[in-house]
């Protein structure tokens, strides 16, 4: 029992340095980013392309004409324009758009998904706020709602169940059609928005429903969509420009948006996009919007007008994670890692990390070394040890750290 007992103490101090030791490494040694920032010029109608060299920021286009950083806010005028305005230097038209102030901020804004937006826990209770209260400002309810296999809503004062306002908006969903339990509710659950457009929510068959309160009744509309599509992931946007509410993922890697009022899914012009390993960034202008996938090692820019027609595209490739100098060294010191949180998630337990190859061996080997030259100093007997050789050769500094902090006296 006392052997189990140091056993699990060497297995708590490998668990707690695999954490630890890592996490001191990546502080030290970690590289920047490689991704490019890439922007569309309307002045150029061409990409620019700002990345970090061994000489320094670069600033340049895709015909490679070297820029400095006043050049390009000067061809950024959509992104720059208070820089440009208190300068003198904002045009005051483009294209034959007047650019004031209120048309740029108005078409202006940007988005971004990372796969962490999916794998992050969802909150069983959301606020369902009045859609048009007449009011400025946006406040938020006395209760909270939950769709399980109902409509429920439960006052937060008393922690009890609205039995009239939950019976009204549930026969409202039955009457569209709903089916019960929800397997998704996607909605923005603050104040901080400039208007309430509710939930979107997908049935327990699949389908897709629009759900909010209007005037304290309830505003339920069935969305029609394929057969066959397979909505995993929905997040809702608050745009000055109010053209669509939300982005649609399906598990087929198809990215939509679902435009205002009337309903319709505009589907993305970009290849099959991996939620679960890709991130996409969206920035909106006057003239269109440039959507880019992001990857471990690459960056697909497309350039889209405001009809959602492609008009330019660039791609751009780099050395992937592995093959960067940090996690080759990692790879030699370490066999594993653990972490607490990673960044494709929000949740927060224990994430194993193994590095591309087998070049940690020989480190290990090292320690076996080490704790062999130990055991003889200390005239141990190296059979009676050799579960913490074991041990060691698998684990290496994380298991030659815990078994000198817990030593075998066994049989001392």
């Amino acid at each position: 029992m006392v052997k189990i007992s140091r056993y699990i103490l060497v297995l708590i101090g490998i668990l707690a340095t695999a954490v630890a030791i890592p996490d001191l490494f990546w502080t030290i040694f970690r590289q920047g980013s490689s991704t490019p920032n890439i922007m569309y010029s309307n002045v150029l109608d061409d990409f620019i392309i700002v990345k970090s060299t061994d000489d320094g920021i670069v600033r340049m286009d895709t015909r490679g004409n070297i820029y400095t950083s006043d050049q390009v806010e000067e061809l950024l005028p959509l992104m720059f324009f208070r820089q440009l305005s208190a300068d003198g230097k904002m045009p005051d038209s483009l294209k034959g758009v007047a650019l004031d102030h209120a048309i740029i901020n108005r078409n202006r804004g940007s988005y971004s998904f990372m796969p962490r937006n999916i794998n992050t826990p969802a909150p069983v209770m959301l606020p369902l706020l009045e859609s048009k209260s007449g009011r400025v400002n946006l406040s938020l309810p006395e209760d909270m709602f939950r769709l399980k296999n109902r409509m429920e809503f439960i006052v937060a004062s008393t922690n009890k169940i609205d039995k009239q306002k939950s019976k009204l908006f549930n026969d409202a969903l039955i009457e569209k059609g709903f089916a019960f339990p929800a397997r998704l509710i996607a909605g923005i659950p603050t104040t901080l928005k400039s208007k309430d457009e509710g939930y979107f929510v997908r049935d327990n068959r699949g389908d897709l429903f629009h759900l909010k309160m209007i005037q304290g009744k309830p505003f339920v509309a069935r969305i029609d969509i394929p057969e066959n599509m397979n909505i995993i992931h929905i997040e809702c946007v608050d745009h000055r420009t109010s053209e669509f509410y939300a982005y649609l993922y399906t598990k087929e890697g198809e990215v939509y948006l679902l435009m205002d009022e009337i309903y319709y899914l505009q589907r993305l012009p970009i290849a099959k996009f991996d939620y679960t390993s890709e991130m996409l960034r969206v920035r909106y202008d006057v003239f269109g919007k440039t959507i880019s996938v992001i990857g471990s090692n690459y960056i697909k820019v497309t350039r889209v007008d405001d009809i959602y027609e492609v008009s330019d595209y660039y791609e751009e490739t780099w050395k992937p994670v592995y093959e960067r100098d940090d996690h080759r060294m990692f790879a030699r010191l370490f066999p594993f890692e653990i972490r607490m949180q990673v960044p494709d998630s929000r949740y927060v337990s224990f994430f194993m990390n193994f590095p591309k190859g087998h070049n940690w061996l020989l480190i290990n080997v090292l320690f076996v070394a080490a704790a062999v030259v130990i055991l003889r100093r200390k005239k141990r007997d190296l059979k009676k040890n050799a579960v913490d050789l074991a041990i060691i050769l698998v684990s290496g500094i994380f298991g030659f750290v815990a078994t000198q902090v817990f030593p075998n006296k066994f049989y001392d």
